[in-house]
């Protein structure tokens, strides 16, 4: 049991380094990342085909119905074929401060995946109507959208 919590944290403070440094890979790209509230995470954030990300206040997250394209396995074997994935865990903006432009997912085994994943949500559009998208790879650093839905 301690060798599957040390695991844990080590692939996830590995992950996070990497994401944290592909953000700026991103930033360099769209020239000016946007930036959400970070009291605006929370909610329901819904896409094409019936994508549906839900940000809880408690800090934990429920996906379902995504685009097997739109995550990035890093860590174990992707499930086979090109259907779509759901999943739980616990969610936290990419950095402290008043506004924030990535969100960090850290996904638990159990769902569609086998072993704890993380993935990155970059933040399109900050406007009133607030966009999210999963980030795929440094080669299509922008993938599916989300848009929160209102409350």
């Amino acid at each position: 049991m301690k060798t599957w919590s040390f695991r844990r944290r080590a692939v996830t403070a590995v992950t996070a380094v990497f994401l944290l440094g592909m953000g700026g890979c991103i930033a360099g790209i769209a020239d000016r990342p946007e930036a959400i509230d970070r009291t605006r995470i929370a909610g329901t954030w819904t896409g094409d085909d019936g994508a549906r990300v839900e940000l809880h206040t408690n800090g934990r997250f429920e996906m379902s119905n995504i685009p097997r394209s739109a995550v990035v396995f890093s860590f174990g074997d992707p499930p086979p074929g090109d259907g779509k994935l759901s999943g739980s865990g616990t969610w936290q903006p990419g950095h402290a401060g008043d506004t924030v432009d990535r969100i960090l997912l850290y996904v638990e085994p159990g769902g569609s995946f086998a072993d704890v994943q993380v993935e990155a949500l970059g933040v399109a559009e900050s406007g009133e109507e607030p966009v999210l998208y999963f980030s795929t790879s440094p080669d299509e650093w922008y993938g599916l959208e989300i848009r929160k839905t209102p409350m």
